[in-house]
């Protein structure tokens, strides 16, 4: 018995053809209880209105016609049918009937003259318990009471076409229950088979298995939760690779700095070196020590950012304040490429909601960028702009541009243009993923427009809190 019950709490065929099938039982009991009830209703009824309209006939032809011609016309009138009539005198003597008595009729003229003592009311109406339904008129002969017409009808017929309606529905509702079962098993099949898919194919899924075909038909619930199959896979695909790219990335960024301090110090621990070159051996050291410290940083602040744990600190600050510094921060490491800053200051004081730290990290990793991808001798060009809603702080280098192909995984994690010089020209391409997330939190948005030779343009959005009328 457990068995069954764990089988059929695991199939959802089962499951959904027990509620179909539930339904259908509890409408078609309801439907032929409503039958049934009816059927019995209106047959009784029509039984019981026959044997009255009799009785009153009877009755009234007798109070025209009180003589025995008219008695015995009566009586030979229900001879045969499926009524039997007695007619009593004012004393109760049987004057007249049209079959046999049995005690069981005399026990019912004894009932007559009583209940028509008492209350002149029908006899018996009970067709479920008792033999006979029994109805009495009285015949009067110039305003008294002459005698009395008694009408019997046997129930036997009543109980057997009811039992026979019992037997017809219970057959019908048997043939229907064993149709109708099948038709739903079928349709639940149908319905679940497609769910049955799904769940082979999310085990598949779950492996590390993603080739699969899942048919997409219609429009309904069922189609579009396949449909969100096919994203939620191809999403889970796309993410995988990246993961396993990232961690390959990440082990080839840490891998080389970590080789650097390897050899390096080993050539210094275990070779008689100069002075000149041991402080060479340790400038390199020192160099991937702090490449490998912004690489592990980085990684931190994107881990922070992921987990919703990325502090910000919110206040209204100066825009212009923010970028100066930075800008006096990477002034030295620009001269001494030879790199030209043009910087245009915006009409007023352009005030924005933000975190002036994080911001600050923005346009360093961006001016950074455009430092690394300037040739010597070229330019950076900074400037704002504005409308109702918003503030834009363009970011444009003179540098080699990037593909068109190339745009859209800018801001990916450890995504660079020139992999090949990574090494020279740029850190582990982490600094614009972090950008991009930090210009999210402040409810804006990065844009990058570039062109092969042309050089590339950042540009910053932000949404506004006020601008005062005249720069102070």
């Amino acid at each position: 018995m457990g068995r069954m019950a764990q089988f059929i709490r695991t199939r959802v065929t089962i499951k959904l053809g027990l509620l179909l099938f539930g339904v259908f039982l509890l409408i078609a009991v309801a439907l032929g209880n409503i039958v049934y009830t009816f059927f019995v209703s209106f047959y009784v009824s029509h039984v019981w209105e026959e044997l009255t309209q009799r009785t009153e006939s009877h009755a009234a032809v007798l109070s025209d016609y009180f003589n025995d011609s008219t008695i015995d016309h009566v009586v030979r009138m229900e001879v045969g049918a499926n009524f039997m009539v007695v007619i009593l005198d004012s004393d109760k003597n049987v004057l007249g009937q049209s079959d046999n008595m049995t005690s069981e009729h005399h026990d019912y003229l004894d009932m007559t003259y009583e209940k028509q003592m008492k209350f002149g009311a029908t006899v018996e109406q009970d067709w479920d318990s008792k033999p006979f339904l029994v109805d009495q008129a009285p015949v009067f002969q110039g305003g008294k009471e002459a005698g009395t017409v008694v009408l019997f009808s046997s129930t036997t017929p009543i109980r057997e076409a009811i039992q026979s309606l019992q037997r017809i529905l219970l057959t019908i509702g048997l043939a229907s229950a064993i149709i109708v079962g099948g038709i739903l098993f079928l349709i639940s099949r149908m319905i679940a088979r497609p769910l049955l898919v799904m769940r082979q194919v999310t085990s598949e899924i779950a492996k590390g298995n993603y080739d699969f075909y899942l048919p997409l038909r219609g429009e309904d619930e069922v189609a579009q939760l396949a449909h969100s199959i096919h994203h939620m896979s191809r999403e889970i695909q796309f993410y995988q690779k990246q993961r396993n790219d990232f961690l390959a990335d990440i082990g080839h960024e840490l891998r080389t700095p970590l080789t650097y301090l390897k050899g390096y110090s080993e050539l210094i621990l275990g070779h008689d070196v100069s002075n000149e070159e041991k402080q060479e051996y340790l400038t390199v050291i020192n160099e991937q020590s702090e490449r490998l410290q912004r690489l592990v940083q980085d990684l931190f602040d994107l881990a922070r950012i992921d987990q919703g744990v990325f502090s910000f600190h919110w206040e209204k600050i100066c825009l212009e304040d923010v970028l100066t510094d930075t800008l006096s921060v990477v002034e030295s490491s620009m001269d001494a490429k030879g790199i030209l800053i043009e910087y245009c200051p915006p009409e007023k004081k352009i005030m924005v909601k933000g975190d002036r730290q994080r911001l600050g990290q923005v346009f360093i990793n961006i001016l950074d960028n455009a430092r690394y991808y300037t040739p010597e001798g070229g330019s950076v060009f900074v400037r704002y702009q504005r409308n109702a809603a918003e503030v834009i702080i363009e970011i444009e280098d003179t540098g080699p541009g990037i593909p068109k192909a190339e745009l859209p995984f800018i801001t990916e994690r450890l995504y660079r243009v020139e992999k090949s010089r990574s090494k020279q020209t740029g850190g582990a391409g982490l600094g614009l993923a972090i950008s991009s997330k930090i210009i999210e939190k402040h409810q804006g948005y990065l844009q990058i427009e570039s062109a092969e030779g042309e050089g590339t343009t950042f540009k910053v959005n932000l949404p506004l809190v006020f601008v005062d009328q005249a720069k102070s």
